[in-house]
């Protein structure tokens, strides 16, 4: 893919690369969007809002980045994306400390 476009329609194919998976931008975007809406429906704030998003948006840099390791297409990038903005870090770190804990045999006793 050429990442020096010139022309329209050059850069027209290059933003739909982007969006499509080859470069995650898309997937942060949504990932960014989604929560962003999701923290303004319930009434947070704006410092939430904004670190809520790029806490979303660097997950999602990261589950992206773990799709070539897994065999699975890029161009789910955009619904892990919106996935993850719709759930949320905090739900998502939850249930990922609950299996690290119930794989390791570690109880939490806190809730």
């Amino acid at each position: 893919m050429n990442n020096d476009p010139h022309t329209v329609s050059e850069w027209g194919r290059l933003l739909h690369s982007w969006w499509s998976g080859d470069t995650p931008v898309g997937a942060v975007l949504m990932a960014v969007v989604m929560s962003v809406l999701r923290i303004a429906y319930t009434s947070g704030g704006w410092k939430k809002m904004l670190l809520e998003g790029l806490l979303c948006g660097a997950l999602t840099l990261t589950f992206a980045s773990a799709f070539e390791y897994l065999n699975l297409p890029k161009t789910l990038s955009v619904g892990i994306g919106g996935a993850v903005g719709f759930i949320g870090v905090d739900s998502i770190r939850a249930f990922a400390m609950r299996f690290i804990g119930n794989k390791l045999g570690v109880r939490n006793d806190q809730h």
